[in-house]
């Protein structure tokens, strides 16, 4: 019988989120991974909440009719083959885990990934924006808002402050009002506007701040504080650790308001997160060293597929695709 490592595969907590979520609902399941997975879940707040967001597609599954079941699995047989080794290796390709976890822990995976639960809006936001939409919003104090993709963003002015609370990526371009303090809320922080125009990214437990013009002021959810963040700077929170203050191109960090996506020399796995944003469905990555491949170059964003394309060809990879819109990629 073939034993499941009792370890996730490496990757991002949301990555290792499917996997625990796909073997705990599995009949493959013993108590050593019961045991690991509790280690995995109480070893960061990240991990947790990474859980907690993958539990929410679950609910989902209740809405599928029989025909729709009856051709997820139909598709799963047809187009997701087991892998087979020649040789024995020391290390595990992922891709051998087709053949470790058994159809029903693989397809409770592929239907999470399937119906995107780790991209859900704020659920009462009063703004919002799909994959691959842009929207400009005019706020009543004359503020505009440029929302990016899959984002979400709530507003409570009232007559000593103006606060906005956002899930997502948004541009801010500030109108002054000394008696009214303009905020940003997001799950890992505070930025309160200290001159016109700045941006701020929050995606899942990770932050980033880019200031355009004169200043912002940081705080972040931990309780340090960065007083002034001027103009060309940014700031980011990931993995819980506060980066140092860098100095950006601006014209390449306004990217995205272009429909542009710039990337230079960065690993293939975070070009593929970031389209995965624009794109429904999702793209997933099944061989370490292909996700490993720095990629340079600027793609449309309004059209990920075309740039997912370029990628293939340019890096040799091969995909397998799932509804169409769920894509695997592996390397030659």
């Amino acid at each position: 019988m073939n034993q499941i490592d009792p370890l996730p595969p490496t990757g991002s907590a949301a990555e290792q989120a499917d996997y625990w979520l796909a073997l705990l609902n599995s009949p493959l399941l013993d108590q050593g991974q019961q045991l690991a997975f509790e280690q995995w879940l109480a070893a960061s707040h990240e991990n947790r909440l990474a859980w907690e967001k993958a539990q929410v597609w679950w609910q989902k599954i209740d809405t599928l009719s029989a025909s729709q079941a009856a051709m997820l699995e139909q598709r799963l047989a047809a187009n997701v083959k087991p892998v087979t080794q020649a040789k024995p290796v020391a290390k595990k390709n992922p891709l051998q885990l087709f053949n470790a976890w058994g159809f029903p822990a693989f397809a409770c995976l592929l239907l999470a990934v399937w119906l995107g639960f780790t991209s859900l809006p704020l659920k009462f936001a009063d703004y919002h924006t799909g994959k691959g939409e842009l929207k400009t919003l005019a706020l009543s104090d004359g503020s505009t808002v440029l929302l990016n993709t899959d984002s979400s963003l709530s507003v409570d002015y009232s007559g000593r402050q103006r606060n906005i609370s956002l899930q997502g990526e948004a541009y801010f371009k500030v109108a002054a009002d000394a008696q009214r303090p303009f905020e940003v809320q997001t799950e890992s922080g505070r930025v309160r506007a200290l001159g016109t125009a700045f941006e701020v990214k929050q995606l899942d437990a990770d932050m980033a701040v880019t200031v355009y013009e004169h200043s912002v002021r940081v705080t972040f959810q931990q309780g340090e504080t960065v007083d002034r963040l001027e103009e060309g700077q940014r700031i980011a929170l990931s993995n819980q650790q506060i980066g140092p203050i860098e100095n950006v191109n601006l014209k390449q960090t306004k990217a995205w308001q272009e429909h542009l996506l710039v990337f230079k020399n960065q690993p293939l796995q975070q070009v593929i997160t970031e389209l995965n944003r624009y794109r429904s469905g999702k793209i997933v990555i099944m061989d370490h060293s292909l996700a490993e491949h720095l990629v340079t170059g600027v793609f449309d964003s309004s059209d990920p597929d075309a740039a997912l394309a370029t990628i293939e060809k340019t890096l040799a990879a091969k995909e397998y695709r799932l509804f169409n819109s769920l894509v695997f990629l592996t390397g030659t």
